[in-house]
C-alpha cells in the first residue's frame, strides 16, 4: 500500500478535495506566517533575534507535521476506498467459487444415475421421454442450470432439457476431452456449439459409465449448464448498492471481463489488468483505481483462475459523503477509543496541539520581552502569529477528526453491516442445496420401486442402504441420510453407526410427518432447530421430502431425511466472514453467530460462552429488521465496546422466497471497538 502511495501521491492528492483543501489552507497560513515574520523582523530591531528565530523553528516543526498530515491523510483515504472495494472484489468471485464448487458435485453424481445410464445402454429400457421428465425435475430443483444435456460417445444429443436449443450433435472439443479424462468432471467457459444461441456457456461434464467401477463401458457425456450470466446479475445486486459509482467485474485469467455490473462502463469481453492488487488504469479515457482479488478457493476447489475486480472512477473515488459523516459524527463522543484509528493521525494531532502550546509560550516571552524594551510595534506580530499557530493546530484537528469520522467509524461500521450480510447469504445459499439434494434423492427410481413392493425384505432395505452410503460419500455436509415408510418407520440409514434406529418411527420434531402429508415434489419440510437424537444430542435442521409412486406421484410411499452436519458448516460459514489482520489471523475479540428472530442462538464462531440452542441477551429490535435488511452501530456488551454488524436473510434463488419454506437467521458479527 505506501509503495503505491508512494508511486501515486499526486495522482491521489488531485483526487481528494478534502486533503487538497486541507493542504491549501496550511499553506497559505505558513505563506502569511513567513510575510508577517518578515514585517516583524524589519520593524523590530529592538527585539532579539532569538525570537524570531524560536518562532521560525516551530514553523518548521508545523511544516514537518504537515507532510505527516497528508501522508496520513492520504494513506487512510485509499486504505477506506480498498477496503470496501476489495472486499466487493473479493466476495464476488468467492461466492461464484462457492456455488460452481457444487455443481463439480452435481455433475459428477447426476452422471451415475441409473436411469440416464439406462437410457443410453444397448439394453437399457427408458425411453426419452421418461428422461425428460426426470431433466425437468431435476432443473426445478437445481434452478442454477438452463439446459442439461446427455450425449453419446459421438457427440449426438440423445436427450436434452430446452427447448428453444436446436442442438442435435456437437463437435465441440470438450466431448473428447470428456470422454479421455480420468477426471469426475471437465469445467468450460467459452462459446460452445452445445448452446449455439448464447455468446458464451459454463459448462460442466462427466462421461456417463455404466457402471461405478473404473474399467466399466463409457456409454457418453452428461453436460450441466450453468446460468452464469443470471448468477452474476444476483451476485452484483446483492453486493453493490444503488449509489455505488464503481463497476465490480470477474475476469478471467487472462484478465478479459466475463461479468460486469455495468456493461456500458466496462463490457464484457474488455481486457483489464489483472497482476496488481491494486492500481491505477486508463479505460476509455477514463482513470480508475482498481482491486483484483484472486479467489481464496473452496474446499480445494479455485475454478478456472478466474479473479474479482472493483474499479472506481478516480475523480470520484474520494468525494466528500456526508451520508458517511454524518453516521461517523454520531459516535464523536466515544470515537478516539476506537482500536483501529491509526496511532500516527492521533500523534499528529497531539504533536500540532503540544506545538502550539510551545508557540504561545513563545509568543507570551516576546510580549514581555516587547513590554521591557518598550517595542509596541512587534506586539501585532505576535498577536499574528499567535492566531496563525492557532488556527493551523485547528486545521490538525479537524483534518483527523474528520478523517475518524469516515474512515474509522462509517467505514468499519459498512463493514460490519457487509460481513454480516455475507455470512447470511452463504448460509442461505448452502441450505438452498440442502432442499434441492432432498426433493432430488427422493426421486431415486430404486427407493420408489421398492417402497411401492407389498413387503420390503433386509434385502430391499439393504440396497436402500447402499445407495444412500454411496451418496453421503459424495454429499459430506450430512452426517446421516435416512428412508422412511408412510407410517414413519425408518427403513435404512447412510451412516452404519446409526443402524441402531433402523426400524425406530421418526419424532415428530424430525418433520417427517409434514413431508408425509406433501404431494409435490417441488416442496419440502425442513425440521425446527432443535436438539436431536439423530444428531446427538445437538441442535441440527433436517431437511424432508416425500417419495411417491413412480407412475401415480399424488400416492406417497414414504420419504427421506437428511441430517445437516450443522456445527461444522455454520461455524465454517460465520468464520469466513470475520474480519483479518494483514497476517491473516482473525481480530482479536471479533465473533459471530446467527439466531432466530426469537432470540435462540443456531451457531456461534470464536465465543467459547456462548452456546446454540441458548437465548442471546440482546435488544430486541436487532432481531426485528426485515428480510434482507442490514445495520450496523456501536454497542456495549458485556463490559465491552463492539462495532455491532447485523444483517436478516433473504432467501437464495426459490429458496425462502417463492417456496413455503420461512425461517428468517440473523447474523450478528462483533468487532471489538
Amino acid at each position: 500500500m505506501q509503495a503505491f502511495l508512494n508511486k501515486h501521491s499526486n495522482t491521489l492528492m488531485q483526487a481528494m478535495p478534502l486533503v487538497q483543501n486541507y493542504e491549501k489552507r496550511l499553506d497559505s497560513l505558513n505563506n502569511w506566517w513567513g510575510k508577517i515574520a518578515l514585517i516583524g523582523k524589519i520593524n523590530s530591531h529592538n527585539i532579539a533575534s532569538t525570537i524570531l528565530e524560536d518562532m521560525q523553528r516551530t514553523k518548521d516543526k508545523f511544516g514537518e507535521l504537515q507532510n505527516k498530515l497528508t501522508d496520513n491523510l492520504l494513506l487512510e483515504n485509499l486504505q477506506k476506498l480498498t477496503l470496501d472495494n476489495a472486499s466487493k472484489a473479493q466476495v464476488a468471485v468467492d461466492i461464484l467459487i462457492r456455488n460452481l464448487f457444487e455443481r463439480t458435485a452435481d455433475v459428477g453424481f447426476l452422471a451415475t444415475d441409473d436411469d440416464i445410464r439406462s437410457f443410453l445402454s444397448a439394453t437399457g429400457d427408458i425411453d426419452e421421454s421418461f428422461i425428460a421428465l426426470r431433466l425437468q425435475e431435476y432443473v426445478k430443483k437445481y434452478s442454477v442450470y438452463d439446459e442439461i444435456i446427455i450425449l453419446d460417445t459421438h457427440g449426438n444429443v440423445r436427450a436434452h432439457l430446452d427447448h428453444a436449443n436446436p442442438i442435435k450433435h456437437s463437435k465441440d472439443a470438450l466431448i473428447r476431452e470428456t470422454l479421455n479424462s480420468d477426471t469426475e468432471y471437465v469445467e468450460t467457459f467459452r462459446y460452445s456449439d452445445l448452446q449455439s444461441n448464447k455468446p458464451h456457456s459454463l459448462i460442466y461434464s462427466s462421461k456417463i459409465t455404466a457402471t461405478n467401477d473404473a474399467a466399466s463401458e463409457v456409454l457418453g457425456v452428461l453436460c450441466l449448464c450453468f446460468r452464469f450470466d443470471d448468477e452474476m446479475t444476483g451476485i452484483f445486486d446483492n453486493l453493490m448498492r444503488p449509489d455505488d459509482i464503481g463497476v465490480l467485474m470477474i475476469l478471467d485469467k487472462r484478465g478479459k471481463v466475463i461479468a460486469s455490473s455495468d456493461n456500458n462502463k466496462i463490457p464484457p469481453a474488455a481486457t483489464l489488468n489483472t497482476h496488481d492488487p491494486l492500481s491505477i488504469v486508463t479505460f476509455k479515457g477514463q482513470k480508475y483505481i482498481t482491486s483484483t482479488c484472486r479467489t481464496n478457493g473452496y474446499q480445494g476447489f479455485f475454478g478456472l483462475g478466474w479473479r474479482g475486480q472493483m474499479m472506481t472512477p478516480l475523480n470520484l473515488a474520494f468525494k466528500d459523503d456526508q451520508k458517511q459523516r454524518d453516521n461517523g459524527r454520531n459516535y464523536a463522543e466515544i470515537i478516539n477509543q476506537a482500536s483501529h484509528f491509526t496511532p500516527e493521525l492521533k500523534e499528529i494531532r497531539q504533536a500540532s496541539l503540544d506545538v502550539n502550546t510551545d508557540l504561545s509560550l513563545l509568543v507570551l516571552n516576546g510580549q514581555i520581552t516587547s513590554a521591557r524594551k518598550n517595542a509596541a510595534e512587534f506586539m501585532p506580530v505576535l498577536d499574528a502569529i499567535k492566531k496563525i499557530g492557532s488556527d493551523i493546530a485547528d486545521i490538525f484537528t479537524e483534518s483527523v477528526d474528520s478523517l475518524q469520522e469516515v474512515t474509522v467509524m462509517s467505514s468499519h461500521l459498512d463493514n460490519a453491516g457487509f460481513l454480516a450480510a455475507l455470512a447470511v447469504d452463504i448460509m442461505d445459499r448452502n441450505l438452498y442445496e440442502r432442499a434441492n439434494d432432498c426433493r432430488w434423492w427422493a426421486l431415486t427410481t430404486e427407493f420408489r420401486r421398492i417402497l411401492n413392493q407389498a413387503e420390503i425384505n433386509n434385502e430391499d432395505k439393504q440396497h436402500i442402504a447402499n445407495i444412500l452410503c454411496y451418496i453421503n460419500d459424495l454429499y459430506t455436509v450430512y452426517t446421516n441420510l435416512y428412508v422412511y415408510d408412510q407410517k414413519g418407520e425408518i427403513l435404512a440409514v447412510s451412516n452404519p453407526s446409526e443402524q441402531h434406529i433402523v426400524g425406530q418411527l421418526l419424532p415428530e420434531q424430525t418433520a417427517a410427518y409434514n413431508a408425509l402429508r406433501i404431494h409435490d415434489s417441488q416442496q419440502y419440510a425442513v425440521s425446527p432447530f432443535v436438539e436431536s437424537s439423530f444428531y446427538g444430542g445437538r441442535h441440527t435442521y433436517i431437511y424432508n421430502a416425500s417419495i411417491s409412486e413412480l407412475n401415480h406421484s399424488a400416492n406417497i410411499l414414504g420419504g427421506i431425511g437428511i441430517v445437516f452436519d450443522s456445527e461444522p458448516q455454520f461455524r465454517s460459514m460465520l468464520e469466513d466472514a470475520l474480519p483479518r489482520n494483514k497476517k491473516g489471523r482473525l481480530i482479536d475479540g471479533c465473533f459471530a453467530l446467527f439466531a432466530d428472530r426469537q432470540q435462540t442462538i443456531i451457531a456461534v464462531a470464536n465465543h467459547a460462552e456462548l452456546r446454540s440452542g441458548a437465548r442471546l441477551e440482546l435488544a430486541e429490535r436487532y432481531f426485528n429488521l426485515t428480510a434482507g435488511q442490514r445495520a450496523s452501530e456501536v454497542i456495549d456488551y458485556q463490559g465491552k465496546k463492539y462495532i455491532l454488524g447485523i444483517a436478516v436473510s433473504q432467501g437464495y434463488r426459490e429458496y425462502k422466497t417463492v417456496d413455503n419454506y420461512r425461517n428468517d437467521v440473523v447474523c450478528l458479527l462483533f468487532i471489538p471497538f
